[in-house]
């Protein structure tokens, strides 16, 4: 064995006792949530409001371990409107399932802030998918409101 490769082995050993690298996502944005549920043969529901936990819902705890981390279910209720070609004017309040999905040590997570969210329809029950890299409720500002409309009723602008 030549001297180069036998350095290169505690290297390449090194290397692997590393912690993981960050998880990467790109920015949310309006365009690319409305393309992703566009694209998808679910049905998706685009609505702007608030989620609050149902009575005797709670967020699990996680353990410590970020690599033993699993994804989860909780009930909530939104309160919020749904668009239309006019907006967001159609007043809304059900009961949403909110998957939480993980990715290695990385989890999404139940927004409780005031959200622009694509609830994808299955039957009769609203489910809103959240993983580590959000993609299906952003933040509801004006901007990404009139942003959604737009995408909704003339289509999303070239990012």
């Amino acid at each position: 064995m030549t001297l180069a490769r036998l350095l290169a082995v505690p290297a390449a050993l090194a290397a692997l006792a590393q912690p993981a690298a960050a998880l990467s996502c790109l920015a949310p944005s309006v365009a690319t949530s409305f393309a992703a549920a566009d694209a998808s043969e679910a049905e998706y529901v685009m609505a702007v409001g608030r989620l609050a936990l149902l009575p005797g819902q709670t967020i699990p705890e996680q353990p410590d371990d970020p690599n033993a981390r699993e994804g989860y279910s909780v009930q909530a209720r939104f309160e919020g409107r749904t668009a239309t070609t006019e907006g967001f004017t159609q007043d809304v309040t059900g009961d949403v399932t909110v998957e939480v999905g993980c990715t290695g040590a990385w989890c999404g997570g139940v927004p409780l802030d005031r959200v622009l969210v694509f609830l994808e329809r299955r039957g009769d029950d609203l489910v809103l998918t959240e993983g580590p890299c959000p993609q299906f409720a952003l933040d509801a500002t004006p901007a990404r409101e009139a942003e959604a409309i737009a995408c909704a009723t003339t289509g999303c602008p070239a990012e």
